[in-house]
């Protein structure tokens, strides 16, 4: 996977941009684990999603997760939270990960109207983009 085509937003504890080769927003290199990193996390996010939201009409995440610690329960409620507010109806968030300690922890926050976990990286993508994803109840 070629990165050239990625304006990343960068922090200390985690990497944002939007990869205009596949039209997702990528997000890897998160390590969160506090309220306020997980609060500047988002307002990055944010950020990025409006920006994928205007030039797609959409926004679908791949959340690279290979590398990430296991989070605090408080970081990982907090990211539930904030999850839960962010995304629109129809938008997907694909988990990349490695461990099968995190995926067994991300599957106690899922939300499955949207999200789900993978292990390949070919897979994630190619769920994100399938054209005959089914749209979410929509929540009230």
């Amino acid at each position: 996977m070629s990165y050239a085509d990625i304006d990343w937003l960068d922090d200390p504890q985690f990497r944002v941009g939007i990869d205009t080769v596949h039209g997702v927003v990528r997000s890897e290199k998160l390590t969160v684990q506090t309220a306020d990193d997980v609060d500047r996390y988002i307002d990055a996010l944010t950020l990025i999603l409006t920006g994928a939201r205007q030039r797609f009409g959409h926004a679908l995440v791949l959340a690279d997760l290979r590398d990430a610690p296991i989070r605090s329960q408080l970081a990982a409620e907090r990211l539930r939270q904030h999850n839960l507010k962010l995304y629109h109806p129809g938008e997907r968030v694909a988990l990349l990960v490695s461990s099968s300690l995190l995926k067994m922890q991300l599957r106690r926050n899922l939300v499955p109207e949207y999200q789900e976990i993978f292990m390949s990286e070919r897979a994630a993508i190619l769920w994100l983009q399938a054209s005959n994803y089914q749209l979410p109840a929509a929540r009230s």
